[in-house]
């Protein structure tokens, strides 16, 4: 049986490759059909410019053959599209399909994270939550890379490994989806936010070194509060995960802050990005859930009235240096 990856943008289609290269054979379904073609018959991607595909790579344009024939099956479409994409055919997945979750948000209406909402869309399925620094384009290279995968089925957690694991990439295992999954959704408020604020002209390691200490703190404190192991946030997939997305050059959030610092609207980023990254739509649900749970998240707080234009960027600068 293949194993499935849904959504071949920059980050599925390297895992994609990853298993593949590992020695399995792999269906992965893409929505825009040259991408398809292009993968399937040039065995390259516009997403990860220059690595050669392995030919146990296969992509497809229609859903259900993955649906139907693939486990596991790895989603890595950002959050927002996963149930309109999903639910359409989610009859036709067969419970022992095992599904791992890869997007990292919380639905603006419920408050919910991407994991829980699969949950309550898939209850007969067992799944697997992977996070941790893992920049597609790095790992795509063979640098070495190590993530944690997280699930209440220890069978499922082998399995994946058996995937995944090779000289350089690894996986680690966890029992707390919650605190793995919001570990790797609530950094990048963060990253965004440093990308907001290096640009405004906090661009120096000493600043870095106070902002994101700061921000692990806000993560933990909100993570405990939505149920997590406050453990969860020492390890690669709290702060090791805010780390890396934070500091790469590579990071989509991190961009999106850069460009709002330029000074350019949400709506021409969208328009220039394509898709505006998850730390944008998780910082407005963060705030709802602080306000709900009467917990304080200054800096996120900070950022988002800075994004809103009711603070400056080195006001909140001077804030998170006097530790407001």
């Amino acid at each position: 049986m293949p194993t499935g990856v849904i959504g071949l943008g920059n980050m599925g289609t390297a895992l994609a490759n990853l298993i593949a290269r590992n020695g399995h054979e792999v269906l992965g379904w893409e929505y825009d059909a040259t991408v398809v073609k292009q993968i399937n018959s040039q065995h390259s991607s516009p997403y990860l410019p220059g690595i050669a595909l392995h030919t146990h790579l296969h992509a497809t344009h229609q859903l259900h053959e993955v649906i139907r024939h693939c486990s596991p099956t790895f989603i890595t479409l950002p959050s927002r599209f996963i149930e309109p994409t999903l639910t359409p055919l989610i009859q036709a997945l067969p419970s022992r399909t095992i599904v791992v979750n890869i997007a990292k948000g919380i639905h603006a209406a419920t408050g919910t994270t991407t994991f829980k909402r699969l949950s309550l869309l898939l209850p007969d399925n067992p799944l697997v939550h992977l996070s941790g620094p893992s920049i597609a384009n790095e790992y795509a290279h063979d640098l070495p890379t190590a993530v944690m995968i997280a699930s209440h089925s220890p069978e499922a957690l082998t399995a994946v490994s058996q995937q995944l694991d090779n000289a350089y990439f690894q996986t680690r295992h966890s029992n707390d989806p919650a605190g793995i999954e919001l570990g790797g959704v609530l950094k990048n408020i963060y990253a965004l936010g440093l990308g907001l604020l290096a640009a405004s002209g906090a661009d120096n390691v000493n600043f870095k070194g106070t902002y994101l200490t700061t921000a692990l703190h806000e993560m933990q404190t909100l993570g405990v509060a939505l149920g997590a192991k406050p453990e969860s946030f020492l390890g690669i997939a709290g702060v090791g995960d805010l780390i890396a997305t934070a500091l790469s050059e590579h990071s989509h959030n991190v961009r999106m802050g850069r460009l709002l610092a330029s000074g350019k609207p949400i709506g021409i980023i969208e328009q220039e990005v394509g898709t505006l990254p998850e730390g944008y739509y998780t910082l407005l649900a963060a705030m709802t859930l602080a306000k709900q749970h009467g917990i304080a998240l200054p800096l996120a707080a900070g950022l988002h009235a800075v994004i809103e234009q009711r603070m400056s960027a080195a006001q909140l600068i001077r804030r998170v240096l006097a530790d407001q």
